[in-house]
């Protein structure tokens, strides 16, 4: 039983913790040291840095081939050492080898429409002479029938003319009557019952009959034909009439003679009168048959023959167009089906093809390594068997690991910095004590679309780093991890703080400054930065001490914040307003004057004023400019100092007073990067809106 009083066990307990307190470091003062940072004067390189992989500049990409979709169903492991011919991936294609089956089906049915195309087209191709040539022969029958009714044109059918018929009418019109003596009874009544010349416009006529309108050469001249016989026919007629009409007119007058004397009877002599009479009256009918033959019966023949053969080449006409538009239908329906004979052949190859490529062999040597597959949001991931992979998407890439380079994601407050041609040092994970070397390649002009995806919004640009020399040392390979350090420049003789210490309200920067009173906020002004240190460029002197972080127990400060810039005025005609990108403001719009009354700080409603170059607010950067305007804006640069000497205290006249005659000097060395970016370093720390007689942000009106 331990009969010790408790009182002593407490002061036991006291005395052991206050000498282990005392046997332990200062823990204020340690974390007070570590905490804190001396500003001091240094070189600040400005670089950009950042982790990646390395990338073969050269590499095989082994794609799918096949439309679509496909399902990987075996896959050559990762890191395998390859050969040409070697099997590499095979792909799901059962429903091409369906669609193959289905396919040569409907090749062979275009090839049967094909054939049976063709087969009706020389079908129709003997039709079709088997028409042009009835059209052709009855056109050369018409032609032949008018020829036969007119004559020939050469003369070689017969020896006589139509000028023959002519003639022989002519002379049948113009022959005298004959008569029996004056003193016969009865005798000159008789011969003028059939006076031929009264028949004599017949023969024009007939010449008339025997023309065609619109052919050349004489009609007479023609061989005699059907219509110059048809003539002829019938003048023989009418001649056989008249000369069957003289003998009975002789009878008849030889009859009076005896009947006169009584030897015959007054029968007789009126039968042998009736005789004669009927003779002339046959001989008047064939006059007229005549006639009627010469302005009807062949005037007819000849128009009917005519029309015949207009409607004959009509005809021949109508059969070429005919038999053209059949042959151009079926020639169209020909190639149609050859088409889709064609087009069903080319998808069978096509669907053979693909077939053939499920099974992807090695093009060349290499060390496989599988693509990776997104899935949403940045996330991806590598290949792998029962994967579904679609048309010309990459499967596997073998690189050729001599070239490589580093591929790294530049952040976007930084990718102004970095150029193509810019040197950077490589670090690779598998050789951490080397260091090698390099430059930019390649930047890419937008942000990457899966930077999208974060949650932070930030973009991201890729940039590629492409390592000199030949890797020789298989050490290196690609899709390792990698980090680049790209030089973008170096900042001489600069106060530096580290980057972390600078804080931010709102539109003012600031550290925390240690003092023996205790920590203090000090508005800064901060120039290039790297991914450690900024440039300080005004706010602090060498040996200062800042806080890296906030010391504890501190509120967060609030500073006069710089006046806002003014709103140019609109331009007239313009329907809208002119207003400094980055400043929406509703009170900053020409124009808003809530209540009649103009915001402090803001010009008339129609004052302009005129844009400044050089100084102010560029409107061009330096490296755009040519000449006569790089000389504008180096006086505007001499004019700085004058015109803002009211808005600025004199720590911030001072760096105007540094800054302006570096600038001039980097515009003559023709420096006009650097030039701009000490013209945009100054500027932001001025904020380009101080004016004299401006308000702080939180006192504005108008502008809130």
């Amino acid at each position: 039983m331990n009969s010790r009083p408790k009182h002593s066990n407490v002061a036991l307990l006291l005395a052991s913790i206050a000498a282990f307190t005392a046997c332990q470091p200062d823990q204020t003062k340690i974390s007070s040291t570590v905490n804190t940072y001396t500003v001091s004067r240094e070189d600040l390189p400005i670089n950009v840095k950042e982790g990646g992989e390395l990338v073969a500049v050269n590499e095989v990409v082994v794609r799918s081939l096949i439309e679509g979709n496909a399902t990987i169903l075996s896959l050559i492991p990762e890191g395998s050492l390859v050969k040409p011919g070697d099997k590499l991936v095979e792909l799901d294609v059962s429903s091409l080898v369906e669609k193959r089956a289905t396919q040569e089906i409907s090749v062979e049915k275009a090839r049967n429409a094909m054939e049976q195309a063709k087969t009706a087209g020389n079908i129709l191709e003997k039709e079709l002479v088997t028409k042009q040539n009835t059209a052709d022969s009855q056109r050369q029958i018409s032609a032949m029938e008018l020829e036969k009714l007119l004559g020939a044109k050469d003369g070689s059918g017969s020896e006589g003319r139509n000028a023959d018929m002519v003639t022989l009418l002519q002379q049948l019109v113009s022959a005298p009557a004959e008569a029996d003596e004056p003193n016969a009874p009865g005798g000159k009544q008789l011969v003028a019952q059939v006076h031929q010349q009264n028949y004599a416009g017949l023969v024009n006529k007939a010449k008339k009959l025997l023309k065609v309108e619109g052919e050349k050469g004489d009609p007479l001249q023609r061989d005699m034909g059907e219509m110059a016989n048809k003539i002829l026919q019938q003048a023989d007629q009418i001649r056989l009439a008249i000369a069957d009409l003289k003998v009975k007119e002789d009878t008849a007058e030889h009859s009076r003679s005896l009947a006169a004397k009584q030897f015959i009877t007054r029968n007789e002599l009126e039968r042998d009168v009736l005789a004669y009479q009927s003779q002339a009256s046959k001989v008047t009918i064939a006059w007229n048959d005549l006639e009627l033959l010469i302005n009807y019966t062949l005037r007819s023949s000849k128009i009917e023959l005519k029309q015949n053969l207009a409607n004959a080449e009509l005809e021949v006409e109508r059969v070429t167009a005919s038999n053209n538009a059949e042959r151009s239908n079926s020639a169209f329906d020909l190639e149609a089906k050859q088409k889709e004979w064609e087009v069903a052949t080319e998808r069978l190859q096509n669907l053979e093809k693909q077939i053939g490529n499920s099974v992807i062999f090695s093009p060349g040597s290499g060390l496989v390594v599988y693509s990776k597959v997104s899935r949403g949001r940045g996330d991806s991931e590598p290949m792998e068997e029962g994967t579904s992979v679609r048309e010309r998407q990459s499967i596997i890439i073998l690189p050729d690991n001599s070239e490589l380079m580093c591929e790294i994601k530049v952040q976007e407050a930084m990718i102004d910095k970095v150029r193509v041609g810019l040197p950077a040092h490589i670090s690779a994970e598998v050789r951490p004590n080397d260091i090698l070397t390099g430059r930019v390649s390649y930047v890419a002009p937008v942000a990457d679309s899966a930077s999208r995806w974060g949650g932070n919004d930030k973009k991201v640009y890729t940039t590629k780093v492409v390592l000199d020399g030949i890797n020789n040392n298989d050490s290196l390979k690609a899709g390792m991890k990698a980090s680049a350090t790209i030089t973008v420049r170096t900042v001489e003789s600069v106060l530096t703080a580290p980057i972390q210490a600078v804080r931010r309200d709102r539109s003012v920067n600031y550290v925390w400054k240690f003092s023996p009173t205790g920590p203090v906020a000090v508005p800064v002004t901060v120039g290039a930065n790297n991914q450690e240190k900024v440039e300080i460029s005004a706010g602090l002197t060498a040996g200062d001490v800042i806080y890296r972080t906030p010391p504890g127990g501190q509120a967060d400060p609030k500073f006069d914040q710089p006046a806002l810039p003014e709103v140019r005025p609109a331009k007239e005609g313009s329907g809208g307003t002119d207003t400094i990108p980055g400043n929406t403001t509703p009170g900053n719009r020409i124009g808003a004057n809530p209540g009649g009354k103009r915001p402090e700080g803001n010009r008339q409603g129609g004052e302009r004023k005129a844009p400044r170059t050089g100084g102010g607010r560029t409107r061009k950067k330096y490296m755009d400019m040519n000449p006569a305007e790089l000389a504008t804006a180096k006086q505007g640069l001499l004019a700085m100092p004058d015109r803002m000497g009211a808005m600025l205290d004199a720590a911030k006249m001072a760096k105007v007073n540094a800054a302006i005659p570096k600038i001039i000097n980097m515009i003559d060395k023709a420096d006009l990067i650097g030039a701009q970016s000490l013209y945009d370093t100054t500027m932001k720390s001025l904020f380009s809106g101080a004016r004299s007689g401006g308000r702080s942000g939180g006192n504005r009106r108008g502008g809130e």
